[in-house]
């Protein structure tokens, strides 16, 4: 089941994040194959006597999902018209207005396809993985790789332009490593930092006084300053600013642990103060000097932007988003559709040379375009599809310094959808929920070890 998993991570991240068709389509088939692990763990559950009340609750929410998605495929509200040569579709209402329905039943369920893929494989942690150290070796493999994407990307943003050294053109200016768009990089960047300092701080609490050379969190601290590092070699003001506020609290989280330690008397907090601010700066100054043309890039960018009124645009985005979400707040027009029915509000001009600038493809904001395509009913499953494993673990009031690292990864995660749309990404989608189960089984997996004590 790892073994799975893990491919499913290690490719999306090398196969330019997910973003490439042929990308999306193999990560889906791949995927897929969690269904027969969901079904392998669900069979062994009932062997050993163990109850399928609880995941079958946790999937409910998921499983109403895929009803609504479906039932929309079999009600459009589009069709397709031949225009010029051209395939375009026309808004001619659902046959049943009051049911679900899409705008586009094939692109519906594709990105379903791709959802249900990603979601059963990560889903498979709570049901197939019973120790924490498999969790543990995992979480290890896959910070592991982020570091070595992010050696490749900071080399390949030295030494060339372009996607793989050069090798690969990039549609967009703003690449990093073999993700196609800097943001996307930087959403991944924050969850699996916040998995490097879980992972951290477990080893730094099990490493006996003094012996903290002996133990892995040295190399661990390096791996995390230099994923600190590429957002802003990204050039992704948001990501940075996410680490930023990432580092922040792994730093009062340390401070208090020495102060805590000092108190007991066990030892003096001079030094590891003294270690933490040295690290602090010398991070500091490495990312001024590596990152010094992306940050004056950026800054004037900032100022164009401003004084072109960007803001203002994105703002007028957002509240076209928003009236398609209240022109059908039950259902939406179909998921995976916003970037069609948008059409109805900004229409495109079918010249081959346009002004591209004031068209989107997503909302750049996952809450709002989900609003916009599943409704309020769909997009309510989906936060069930967290909270109920959520609450249900009790992880948020058992969580220990990995579990509760990872949630706060991904609670990052979903306040940057507000803004952004890193859910666009597969590699952040997987990286999000393999974050969020892990951290929901280990918490359940903690709780049975200290009840057989």
């Amino acid at each position: 089941m790892l073994v799975h998993v893990t491919g499913l991570l290690l490719f999306a991240s090398w196969a330019f994040g997910g973003g490439a068709d042929w990308a999306r389509f193999l990560i889906s088939g791949w995927g897929s194959l969690g269904l027969l692990v969901t079904l392998a763990a669900l069979r062994s559950r009932v062997t050993r006597g163990e109850s399928l009340r609880q995941p079958l609750f946790w999937l409910s929410p998921v499983l109403a999902f895929n009803g609504l998605v479906l039932l929309s495929c079999l009600n459009p509200s589009f069709t397709e018209r031949v225009f010029s040569g051209q395939i375009l579709l026309a808004q001619t209402g659902a046959v049943h207005p009051a049911l679900p329905s899409t705008a586009h039943a094939a692109t519906s369920r594709e990105h379903l396809w791709l959802f249900d893929a990603i979601y059963l494989s990560c889903f498979n942690l709570v049901l197939a993985i019973r120790r924490r150290q498999a969790l543990r070796v995992f979480l290890l493999v896959a910070v592991g790789n982020a570091m070595v994407l992010s050696v490749f990307g900071t080399f390949q943003r030295l030494t060339s332009d372009g996607l793989y050294f050069g090798h690969v053109a990039s549609p967009n200016a703003r690449y990093f490593a073999t993700f196609v768009y800097g943001n996307h990089w930087a959403a991944y960047v924050v969850l699996l930092a916040a998995a490097c300092l879980g992972l951290i701080y477990y080893y730094a609490g099990r490493a006996a006084d003094g012996q903290l050379h002996q133990s892995p969190v040295i190399l661990g601290i390096f791996g995390l300053l230099l994923l600190a590092l590429t957002p802003l070699l990204a050039g992704s003001r948001a990501g940075t600013l996410l680490v930023v506020v990432l580092l922040g609290m792994g730093l009062v989280h340390a401070l208090r642990r020495i102060r805590r330690r000092q108190q007991h008397g066990s030892t003096s907090g001079v030094l590891p103060v003294a270690g933490l601010i040295l690290t602090a700066i010398c991070a500091l100054g490495a990312a001024v000097y590596l990152g010094r043309a992306v940050v004056q890039e950026r800054w004037q960018d900032t100022q164009g932007q401003w004084q072109s009124g960007l803001l203002n645009e994105r703002l007028k985005l957002y509240s076209d988003t928003w009236h398609l979400a209240v022109e059908k707040p039950g259902f939406g027009w179909g998921f995976g559709s916003y970037d069609k029915v948008l059409q109805l509000i900004r229409p495109r001009p079918l010249e081959a040379n346009r002004q591209y600038e004031h068209s989107y493809v997503d909302a750049h904001s996952d809450w709002l375009q989900s609003l916009a395509e599943v409704g309020f009913t769909g997009t309510a499953l989906l936060i069930l599809s967290v909270l109920w494993p959520l609450l249900g673990s009790r992880a948020l009031r058992f969580a220990g310094p990995l579990p509760a690292y990872l949630l706060g990864g991904c609670g990052l995660i979903l306040l940057y959808a507000g803004v952004e749309f890193p859910f666009a990404n597969p590699a952040v989608m997987i990286a999000f929920w393999l974050s969020f189960f892990s951290a929901i089984q280990y918490v359940r997996l903690s709780s049975r070890t200290r009840r057989e004590r």
